[in-house]
C-alpha cells in the first residue's frame, strides 16, 4: 500500500487550491481518525466534471486538537465519482477511526472505487485500495451454472459450499432460448458472478472491529438478467496487513 505521509500541511485553514471556482466539499465526517481522542473532521474535496460527476477528488483532514490541515491524495485514475461519500468506523481494531471512501463512477455494474485510510498519528496509509478486494473473491471460484427444472446451481470450490436457486419466476424469458417446455436445459448453460464487489461496512457486535460486506452481482444470461448476489465477510488483519475471508459465511441474496 502507498503511505503518504502528511502530503500537505496548512495550519488553521483550509488549503488555498479549495479556493478555486472549479472546487467543491462533497461530503464531511468528524470522528477520531489520528488518535488524539479528540474529534477531527474529514472533507472529499473534487472538481466538478459533467454534471453530477467529480473528478479529482481528494480527502481533506482537519486535526481536532491543532487545527492543522492534512490533504490525502487518492489514486490518479480511481479518483472520479457520481455523489461520493464518507464513512468513518474502527476496521483495525486500534481504537481509532479509519476512513472509507465511497466513489461510485456507475455503469451497468453500478461501479463503485472503494478506499480505507487509516490516518494514525496523522500520517496517511491506505489498508484497502481501489479493485483490492477484486482478486480476493475472485479466487473463491464462484461458479453458476444451469440446472434442469429450472434451478441454479451457485458454487465456490474454494469454500466448498453451494446453494441452488430457483428461476422459475423467469419460465416466460427462458422457455425456448434456456430450457424447453419440460423445463429441461436445451444446452448445458453458464451464468456468471461479477468480480468487483459492492462493499459495505458491517459489524455484528458493538465491541468489535466493522467488517467488510462484499456483495457481487450474479448474471444468467446476461448482465441486466441479475439473480441474486453472493455474499462474503472480509476482516481486516493488522498482523497480516491482509483482508481474510470468514469461511463460514458465505450465502446468497435473491
Amino acid at each position: 500500500m502507498n503511505n503518504y505521509s502528511n502530503p500537505y500541511i496548512n495550519s488553521g485553514y483550509m488549503p488555498d487550491y479549495t479556493n478555486r471556482q472549479n472546487i467543491y466539499m462533497l461530503h464531511k465526517k468528524t470522528g477520531d481518525v489520528n488518535g488524539s481522542k479528540i474529534a477531527d473532521t474529514v472533507y472529499l474535496m473534487g472538481e466538478k466534471g459533467e454534471n453530477p460527476f467529480y473528478e479529482n477528488i481528494k480527502v481533506g483532514v482537519q486535526d481536532g486538537r491543532t487545527l492543522q490541515w492534512y490533504v490525502i491524495p487518492l489514486y490518479p485514475n480511481y479518483s472520479m465519482a457520481f455523489n461520493p461519500w464518507l464513512f468513518l468506523g474502527n476496521f483495525t481494531g486500534l481504537n481509532v477511526d479509519e476512513i472509507m471512501v465511497n466513489l461510485p463512477v456507475g455503469g451497468s455494474g453500478a461501479l463503485t472505487y472503494y478506499y480505507i485510510i487509516s490516518f494514525l498519528n496523522n500520517n496517511a496509509n491506505y489498508i484497502l485500495g481501489p479493485e483490492q478486494l477484486m482478486p480476493l473473491t475472485k479466487s473463491l471460484e464462484l461458479e453458476v451454472i444451469y440446472m434442469d427444472n429450472y434451478k441454479v446451481l451457485v458454487k465456490s470450490r474454494k469454500l466448498n459450499q453451494s446453494i441452488m436457486l430457483d428461476v422459475s419466476d423467469r419460465k416466460d424469458a427462458y422457455e425456448g432460448t434456456v430450457y424447453n417446455r419440460e423445463g429441461k436445459l436445451i444446452k448445458p448453460r453458464k451464468g456468471f458472478v461479477i468480480d468487483q464487489p459492492h462493499l459495505y461496512p458491517v459489524r455484528f457486535d458493538g465491541n468489535q472491529p466493522y467488517k467488510l460486506e462484499a456483495q457481487q452481482d450474479i448474471a444468467g444470461t446476461s448482465h441486466a438478467d441479475r439473480l441474486g448476489y453472493a455474499v462474503t465477510y472480509w476482516k481486516y488483519s493488522a498482523q497480516d496487513k491482509s483482508w481474510l475471508l470468514d469461511p463460514k459465511m458465505f450465502f446468497v441474496l435473491v
